[in-house]
């Protein structure tokens, strides 16, 4: 069943209209330390610092099975490289810093940060890897 957002998702998680969904660890984690949700599994390869007895789907026998949710900044093609590297830094920075990386890493963040390249062979990657799995789906956008 389509949600629209994370709040309606875990309010029917935590009230049993549903049994199980993937879930961001950012959105999911408050509940799972308050008690209201079990983490099950991971889906990244390797353990989330943060969940370290959590177990990853790779782990329970899906060796296939990797996704995460991520996040970058993008800007116009046409963005002056110049520009573009001082963001870089500017971002680079803000991550670096210490009650930052703490609160990430209490929810599970981590990876975050690196240089421009980085973040487009990594775009890269994943378009081509959703591509595939869309394309194997036989997933169409015609209906």
């Amino acid at each position: 069943m389509p949600y629209k957002g994370s709040g309606p998702l875990l309010t029917d998680l935590i009230g049993g209209q549903i049994l199980y969904t993937f879930e961001t660890m950012t959105a999911a984690t408050p509940h799972v330390k308050n008690g209201r949700v079990v983490a099950l599994a991971q889906t990244r390869v390797k353990r989330s610092k943060a969940y370290p007895g959590v177990p990853t789907m790779h782990e329970q026998g899906f060796p296939e099975f990797e996704t995460m949710n991520w996040y970058g900044i993008s800007g116009p093609a046409k963005l002056p490289a110049e520009l573009a590297r001082r963001i870089n830094q500017d971002v680079n920075a803000v991550l670096a810093m210490p009650d930052v990386q703490e609160k990430f890493e209490s929810f599970g963040v981590e990876d975050g940060g690196g240089t421009i390249e980085r973040y487009a062979e990594f775009t890269r990657a994943e378009l081509a890897k959703w591509a595939k799995v869309a394309k194997d789906a036989k997933v169409s956008i015609d209906g």
